[in-house]
């Protein structure tokens, strides 16, 4: 199969430019399927009237993946804005299949994608199932406001799972729905499938798989999730309320954030099978690709994601932490995965992101016990400071530290400063911080509900790390400027986690590899 990475884009640009998205991918796309004798009937279709048959197939080789990464290149380069403000990114094909294969613990029903994009998804969802052909005409239906992509969705599917229909293309032409999901809310309705007054003006359907929009954007009074104002919760919410159960990936942000309250509301009110698989975005990333349309200097697609489950009828509700793996492993990460599913309780105030290794830990914690109870309101003389960027660790500090982000907590007393001490320093903090968040920065809110367990403040152990403050400095360059910062050395960090909390001493330092695969 061709890599993506070698594909020859100075064809594709000149055919953009002097014919604009549309006839470039009609000729595209027609040219794809020319060489398949019983996809003739499409290209008399009105859709191809006109089409031109290129020398060569610029999209032959290529999976429905890299195709949809070309089609997205096409639009960013006509219009660069574009898939940035509408926050769209195609979904990799191992991801897409990860997620199709859940299909198969869904009751039979019609399936929606409601911003299907070229179809990537959907075909994943088409190739997983038993009958591929007779599930494409019975049991999927595709909505976008891109009509074109639509119909490059239908055509590539069509050349793929065409068999014992002559005329599968014409046959699906109404399963294409040029619609705009949010252009309709259920905020006003019931959350029970098939009780909503206004259903019939988004396509009907009994379960959804979904890559929606990531954008922040305006709050919306429209939705429950309105205080969100992120499309991606205005999409999940209409599912919910419109759905049985649905799969869908999305930002991992929705387990944490305040203004998700009302999203994780709604899938605990909705859904007792719920599953919820979280996945880090260091040293390996689930969107490996490429922002088209981006001006961040750093044009990897960088979201930490989460992949959602949410059966109709009785079950669990489980969660991943929030999962880390090399590059490598990529594979073995969506074929091992399921083993790591906890069942720790998940609320409105948030989803904590725990692995199956680290259950006992979480369940043995007495959460109303926090770090928030030692830090006093007001300053005094026995301040901590606690730079706010983790990368593999976080750090305490007693001397302040040259760098843009820190916060400086308080505590009445020497011997209360010192339980924080060692407690921050421990990995214990670094584990809650990824349980609680896990985004760019260590927030106050979680690093003030930080479980305090029952321990003894060792001087001989704060000596060491009061030394370690001076030798252990390193720096990170952001924007221009050296960030300074102190990192223990493991063994250093090994005796606090021994003094912190023993049993699950060598379990925590665990969670400074940049691997949690086993």
């Amino acid at each position: 199969m061709a890599s993506i990475l070698d594909f020859d884009v100075s064809d594709l640009n000149l055919s953009l430019t002097k014919l604009g998205l549309r006839k470039t991918w009609i000729n595209l796309i027609a040219t794809h399927i020319s060489t398949d004798k019983k996809l003739a009937y499409v290209l008399r279709c009105p859709e191809f009237k006109g089409a031109k048959i290129l020398k060569s197939d610029l999209l032959e080789n290529l999976s429905i993946g890299e195709i949809s990464v070309i089609y997205e290149y096409s639009v960013a380069s006509l219009d660069s804005k574009s898939r940035k403000s509408d926050g769209q990114f195609f979904t990799p094909d191992d991801v897409a299949i990860f997620m199709s294969r859940f299909s198969s613990k869904f009751p039979k029903g019609v399936w929606l994608d409601p911003c299907s994009g070229i179809g990537n998804l959907s075909w994943h969802l088409v190739n997983a199932q038993d009958n591929p052909e007779n599930f494409l005409i019975n049991n999927l239906v595709l909505s976008d406001k891109d009509e074109l992509a639509l119909l490059i969705a239908r055509t590539l599917l069509t050349k793929s799972f065409q068999s014992g229909s002559k005329d599968l293309f014409k046959k699906i032409s109404k399963n294409f729905v040029v619609f705009d999901f949010l252009s309709v809310s259920q905020s006003n309705s019931l959350t029970i499938f098939g009780e909503c007054s206004d259903l019939n003006q988004i396509p009907d359907h009994d379960f959804v798989i979904v890559n929606p929009p990531y954008l922040a954007t305006r709050s919306d009074n429209r939705f429950e999730t309105a205080k969100s104002g992120d499309l991606y919760a205005y999409f999940l919410e209409n599912i919910i309320k419109t759905s049985k159960g649905f799969i869908s990936i999305t930002p991992q942000s929705f387990t944490n954030a305040g203004k998700f309250k009302s999203l994780r509301s709604l899938l605990l009110r909705n859904y007792s099978n719920l599953t919820v698989y979280n996945f880090d975005n260091i040293p390996g990333n689930i969107f490996h690709g490429i922002k088209f349309g981006s001006k961040n200097s750093n044009t990897a697609n960088s979201i930490r994601s989460a992949v959602t489950v949410a059966l109709p009828g009785k079950g669990k509700q489980r969660i991943t932490s929030l999962f880390r793996w090399k590059s490598s492993e990529r594979t073995k990460l969506f074929k091992s995965i399921n083993k790591y599913l906890s069942t720790v309780p998940l609320s409105e105030q948030y989803f904590p992101k725990v692995s199956k290794p680290f259950e006992d830990l979480y369940l043995s914690l007495d959460l109303s016990n926090n770090l928030g109870t030692l830090i006093c309101k007001e300053k005094t003389k026995f301040p901590l400071h606690v730079p706010a960027s983790p990368r593999y660790f976080i750090s305490a500090l007693k001397t302040k530290v040259k760098r843009q982000s820190q916060h400086t907590i308080y505590f009445e007393d020497e011997h209360q400063r010192n339980i924080a001490y060692l407690l921050i320093n421990s990995s214990l903090m670094y584990w809650w911080w990824r349980v609680r968040d896990g985004g760019m920065t260590l927030s106050q809110e979680t690093l003030r509900s930080l479980p305090v367990p029952r321990f003894t403040a060792r001087q001989a152990i704060v000596k060491k790390l009061e030394d370690s403050e001076i030798r252990n400095k390193v720096y990170k360059q952001n924007a221009g400027s050296p960030q300074e910062n102190v990192k223990h050395p493991k063994s250093l960090v090994m005796l606090v986690n021994k003094v912190v909390i023993r049993d699950y001493a060598e379990l925590l330092i665990s969670t400074h590899n940049n691997s949690d695969l086993v």
